[in-house]
């Protein structure tokens, strides 16, 4: 469900606007005047209203579905990962609370002497914010999502997750507010269970969780099974034949007495996904994993046609585990010269061309030496400033400062491994992996629930001593130990390939490999940004088979994401 509200002096045209946006989502609209503003709901057929009254102020919230799978509107309790909008009539201030790692994002533009906030970007490019941020297309390329309060859109700003913001519609000033997660008192793996049940039960009759068979969705599976909660399908997707996750899902899900469901890559879904980018998704971002999960998103559907939410276990990660943060810190104590003199080797000698051991050490040497230590550990997806694309000096300061304002300083303490795991839930849970299945489930009246990034179970996460956890060699090791209780410890403590789809085989078949060429042959709006002749390049050698660099995939799926997401939108003229 989209909603927007608008103060301006020719609300026919915006409402046209509304219109056209609605008609081309294939949604219908709805309208509600209250004091000065016109507030807007587009969504299917049979939802209702978002828009609530509570004495002189009005609510503007998302919709839930609750446990006898009725819709609802959550105004004056919201559930815990809802964002809410609240205005008093007679004011000119809006308010916006934005928990802390939801891929839901709320935008907001003055000017003109009009004002208008949504839920969706494109609504307001419709309007006639149509120019690129030139440092949000940088951030995307260099971290593969824009952060708060950027847009894509020049003079178009969002509200900072975890904080309250409140802006001045008079004026487009918004103040940003940190809205801390509530204390708790040292938490173990007992709470961490009941926290997870109380999320969980909430879920709608005919609910779909999506199976890996990894441990955040086999814990989350563990929990249902427990709850008895047997409606709740298991959905797992697999690759083919050889896909050993897929396998590995099968046998852990025997242990859950909940049913199974196993579905496989079409090619022939390639096309729509393509074909539908800029209409699935209200804002672009990194990860080629894209691709897949939208994927399980379709077949889910088509399981399970009637089901009111699907739940996901993004977010594990960034709650329970600190990557590498131990082996970044160590590389930060290298010299400075030799940061440097690696990082000009990986440029000089194109080693970012193909895959090897030397050029993965050089490439993480390169980000060492470019960018900050929680920077280049968590948000960076290559080195290749410099060499695809450039990132000006003004630009790089400003992202970075934006990333250490409204992120790292508003983690729960100062701690470093504190400070990495804020900024992997809020920036890469949220903004990336969660973002992947997030709207095309709103675009098809699907609920999308998140249990590891709601705000209760955060505070549980943070307030849990680190030695129960996770440990620098055992990420994650709560959730192995409390799923260790209902599957065979050989189910759990095993290495996992993770959910990495094959992008080098897709780029050398139809659809993708002719979209990736045209891309690179009509960059479009993107040839400002990026180096030309580097990129026809790669894509050349990728279209034959050749392997790509980790950091060369992100980058040449990046540019491809945003430049469908641009052309598919009615109003970018490039």
């Amino acid at each position: 469900m989209f909603f927007a509200m608008y103060r301006g002096p020719d609300q026919s045209d915006w409402r046209r606007h509304v219109e056209e946006h609605a008609r081309w989502l294939g949604l219908v609209s709805a309208y509600d005047t209250v004091g000065a503003f016109t507030c807007a709901q587009l969504s299917k057929v049979g939802e209702p209203p978002a828009i609530s009254r509570v004495g002189d102020a009005i609510r503007l919230c998302t919709i839930r579905p609750t446990a006898n799978n009725a819709m609802t509107i959550a105004a004056s309790e919201p559930a815990g990962n809802d964002i809410r909008i609240a205005h008093r009539l007679g004011t000119d201030t809006v308010r916006v609370h934005v928990p802390p790692a939801t891929p839901e994002q709320v935008v907001f533009w003055a000017a003109d002497g009009g004002f208008c906030l949504s839920n969706d970007l494109r609504l307001i490019g419709r309007i006639g914010c149509a120019r690129l941020d030139r440092r949000a297309v940088h951030a995307l390329l260099q971290y593969g999502a824009i952060p708060a309060p950027l847009t894509l859109l020049s003079g178009v700003e969002r509200a900072a997750p975890g904080h309250v913001t409140s802006i001045d519609v008079s004026s487009g000033v918004a103040t940003a507010v940190v809205e801390p997660l509530q204390p708790r008192e040292a938490a173990g793996a007992l709470r961490l269970d009941r926290c997870l049940d109380a999320i969980l039960d909430t879920a709608p009759k005919g609910s779909v969780l999506t199976f890996s068979g990894g441990v955040d969705s086999g814990l989350l599976a563990a929990r249902l099974s427990a709850l008895g909660r047997t409606d709740v399908s298991l959905l797992n997707f697999s690759f083919g034949d050889a896909d050993p996750e897929a396998k590995h899902a099968a046998a852990m899900a025997r242990h859950f007495h909940l049913n199974f469901e196993q579905t496989t890559y079409e090619p022939t879904e390639m096309n729509a996904f393509l074909s539908d980018v800029g209409r699935e998704y209200t804002y672009p971002f990194g990860d080629f994993a894209t691709i897949s999960t939208n994927l399980v998103v379709r077949a889910g559907i088509k399981m399970a046609p009637d089901a009111p939410q699907f739940i996901d276990g993004t977010g594990a990660d960034g709650a329970f585990g600190v990557g590498q943060l131990a082996t970044w810190q160590r590389l930060y104590r290298l010299p400075r010269p030799l940061l440097l003199g690696a990082a000009e080797l990986y440029s000089r000698a194109e080693l970012w061309r193909r895959p090897s051991r030397f050029e993965h050490h050089t490439r993480v040497l390169r980000r060492a030496a470019q960018m900050p230590l929680l920077e280049a550990a968590v948000v960076a997806t290559n080195a290749l400033d410099g060499v695809l694309y450039r990132l000006p000096r003004a630009d790089r300061a400003y992202l970075s400062r934006t990333i250490q304002t409204y992120i790292i300083d508003c983690a729960p303490s100062t701690d470093v491994r504190d400070r990495y795991q804020w900024l992997d839930l809020l920036h890469i849970c949220a903004g990336e992996y969660a973002a992947k299945s997030f709207d095309p489930l709103r675009m098809r009246g699907v609920r999308a629930v998140f249990p590891f990034l709601e705000p209760d179970l955060l505070a549980e996460a943070f307030a849990m001593p680190r030695e129960l956890k996770y440990t620098y060699r055992d990420a994650k090791l709560a959730l192995k130990t409390s799923l260790a209780a209902s599957v065979p410890a050989e189910l759990v403590y095993r290495p996992k390939s993770g959910f990495v789809p094959p992008l080098d085989g897709w780029l050398t078949e139809e659809p993708l490999r002719g979209v990736v060429q045209r891309i690179s042959t009509e960059p479009g709006a993107l040839a400002d940004y990026i180096e030309v002749t580097g990129l026809r390049r790669i894509v050349e050698c990728a279209t034959e088979g050749q392997p790509l660099t980790q950091g060369v995939k992100n980058f040449v799926w990046m540019v491809t994401f945003l430049k469908l997401w641009l052309d598919q939108q009615p109003w970018f003229a490039g």
